[in-house]
């Protein structure tokens, strides 16, 4: 793999600055207004980038979905909560334009192929591959087939399936960043598993970081002083927001000159 590559304009490699990845996923809520003002937050904060996730009700869920966890009150069903969370493309594409202009890296995971197909109209510098899709070959190479560099969680897949999905996306010649994720909303110390940064370097020969679901700084700070290439980081307006995100999210903060800030 190669010792350096681009991000839209970022250079992601050995001897480059962590690449911070601010994760809103769900904590808009489904208004647009407030997944606007997520990117006027993160950009103040300092982040590279910010990353929403793409959800299509019809393409990945039934009207009969059980809930695993109910927390919503509103939605009778785990289809009506993801029916809720969803934007049209116009819409995706005014988020884009938006981080454009703050100077922010647009990223978002999707979770079918029709969410893979939108997201390439809209215009995504990277793909990430969220944790539960991981195994999805046939998705994976949807995105392999774009040529973008490709960022891999690894918090739902033994290693089994962590080296088929490595070994797939670096025969299709794209870029790759490997990410420790312990899939844990928030996740416990014990469990962040920062150890397998180092490991998952050699194992793999690529960029490696961190997916942080600690709600802390401390494991993200770690990570960095391993090596790590990138670190993802959930973000929150404040704690006592609504959402199944905000346990595991950092709240961002207005940065000082030349600092990124997320406590």
């Amino acid at each position: 793999m190669p010792l350096y590559f681009q991000i839209g304009n970022r250079s992601i490699g050995e001897k480059k600055p962590c690449f911070i990845v601010a994760e809103v996923a769900q904590a808009h809520d489904g208004s647009l207004g407030m997944a606007h003002a997520y990117i006027d937050a993160i950009a103040d904060a300092g982040a590279d980038a910010v990353k929403f996730q793409t959800h299509i009700a019809a393409a990945e869920s039934t009207p009969q979905e059980p809930w695993r966890i109910k927390f919503s009150l509103q939605d009778a069903t785990r289809y009506d909560y993801w029916k809720r969370m969803e934007f049209i493309e116009a819409q995706w594409l005014s988020l884009k334009n938006h981080a454009d202009e703050r100077g922010l890296i647009f990223l978002s995971s999707p979770f079918s192929f029709e969410a893979v197909d939108l997201l390439s109209r809209v215009g995504v510098a990277a793909w990430k591959v969220p944790s539960g899709e991981t195994a999805n070959m046939p998705m994976l190479d949807q995105m392999i087939a774009t040529g973008l560099p490709v960022i891999l969680s690894t918090g739902m897949s033994n290693f089994d399936e962590i080296d088929c999905a490595v070994d797939r996306i670096k025969n299709g010649g794209v870029p790759l960043v490997v990410l420790q994720c312990t899939t844990a909303y928030p996740c416990p110390p014990e469990k962040i598993g920062i150890n397998l940064i180092s490991f998952f370097r050699e194992r793999y020969g690529c960029s490696v970081g961190l997916s942080d679901h600690s709600g802390t700084i401390y494991p993200g700070l770690a990570s960095v002083a391993l090596g790590s290439q990138m670190l993802e980081v959930h973000v929150t307006f404040s704690r006592e927001m609504f959402g199944p995100d905000v346990p595991a999210s950092r709240c961002a903060r207005k940065r000082a000159p030349g600092v990124s800030i997320f406590r």
